[in-house]
C-alpha cells in the first residue's frame, strides 16, 4: 500500500485532474464528485489530488485536510436537488456510454429529495476489502429511514455470517 504516480488511465487521477466527472467539493488535497453509479440520493467519492493507494498512505496535510473534504462534501450534498442533478447525469454526453440503472433507480427512491437521516462513511481499504481502484477513495453515502430493512449492525453486514454480537 504506497503512493504510485498519477496515471492517465486512473478513473479517480483523471477525476482529481479536473478530466472527468465534475468537481463537488476541492481542497488542497482533496476533490469530491457525486458518483455516477449512486446507491443513494447524493452518494458521493471524496478522491485525495495526489495518487495514493491506502487511507494510511496519507500525509500529515492530507490527513488535516481529511476531516475538512467530509465536511465540505456533506454541505454540498445537502444543498444539492437530487432529482435535477440525477435528470443531468442521464442526458451527460460524458456519460452517454455508461449503464445508467444506479440512476435511473435513485430517480424512483421516495426519500430522493429529502435531506438524510444519516451518512454511512467508507472506504474498502484494499482488494481484500472490496476496493477496485487503486486509488484512495472515501465514500460518503447519504442515508435514509427506510433505505434498508434493518440498518443496525451497518458496516459490520459486509460480513453478513459474523455481523451480529451478542448482547
Amino acid at each position: 500500500m504506497t503512493s504510485t504516480p498519477a496515471t492517465q488511465d486512473c478513473r479517480f487521477c483523471r477525476i482529481a485532474a479536473g478530466l472527468a466527472d465534475p468537481l463537488i467539493f476541492e481542497n488542497r488535497s482533496f476533490v469530491a464528485a457525486f458518483d455516477t453509479n449512486p446507491v443513494n440520493p447524493g452518494h458521493s467519492l471524496i478522491i485525495p489530488r495526489r495518487h495514493v493507494v491506502s487511507l494510511f498512505d496519507l500525509n500529515e496535510m492530507e490527513q488535516s485536510d481529511y476531516f475538512d473534504a467530509i465536511q465540505g462534501t456533506r454541505q454540498v450534498i445537502e444543498a444539492t436537488d437530487m432529482t435535477d442533478l440525477y435528470r443531468n447525469m442521464l442526458s451527460r454526453d460524458d456519460l452517454r456510454e455508461r449503464p445508467k440503472g444506479h440512476i435511473e433507480s435513485v430517480l424512483k427512491l421516495p426519500f430522493l429529495d429529502n435531506r438524510p437521516d444519516a451518512y454511512t462513511i467508507g472506504n474498502n481499504d484494499g482488494r481484500a476489502a472490496g476496493r477496485s481502484i487503486d486509488h484512495l477513495h472515501v465514500i460518503l453515502l447519504p442515508r435514509f429511514h427506510g433505505d434498508v430493512q434493518d440498518p443496525r449492525g451497518g458496516i459490520r453486514n459486509v460480513i453478513p455470517d459474523r455481523a451480529k454480537y451478542h448482547k
